[in-house]
């Protein structure tokens, strides 16, 4: 059937094609924009590595309970203790501390599948849960980082 409004004849299978093409179009539009926003995944670019992997950046911060703490103090041993701990068992790829005396005091690139898995990871530290340190957590994409190797000395007695 053909319907004439003024100059322009339309059929029901030519108006059915156009929503059809058109429906298609915001399909595909969704789909990339769902794909660009996918964490994890990063765009193929001759200017991007290949390997790359999500990790969470985890920045120890000055808590509310902040007070400076000498190296030898126990709830510092055991703040250490917890980090090689984390490290030795692949959970923090590596960490260290920020040396610039300013609102953050360490850092970690933590290996976990969520989010929710990195900071139940970093809030088992006593010094978090202590509340003299507090933990930004962030997703990143960096290059993997799985042949980095971490060492420690011998454990004392």
């Amino acid at each position: 059937m053909i319907r004439e409004e003024g100059d322009i004849k339309m059929t029901h299978n030519g108006i059915f094609k156009s929503v059809q093409t058109a429906l298609f179009a915001l399909v595909l539009l969704l789909a990339g924009a769902a794909v660009a926003q996918t964490p994890g995944q990063m765009p193929q670019s001759a200017n991007i590595p290949k390997n790359m992997k999500q990790y969470f950046l985890c920045l120890l911060t000055k808590g509310e309970k902040w007070a400076p703490i000498q190296f030898a103090d126990p709830a510092m041993q055991e703040h250490l203790g917890y980090i090689r701990e984390q490290t030795e068992g692949g959970k923090y790829v590596l960490a260290g501390p920020v040396v610039d005396q300013g609102r953050i005091g360490g850092m970690a690139i933590v290996n976990a599948s969520s989010l929710e898995e990195a900071a139940k990871i970093v809030n088992n530290d006593k010094m978090i849960q202590s509340g003299r340190l507090a933990a930004e957590i962030h997703p990143v994409m960096l290059a993997d980082l799985s042949a980095l190797h971490v060492e420690y000395p011998e454990k004392t007695k």
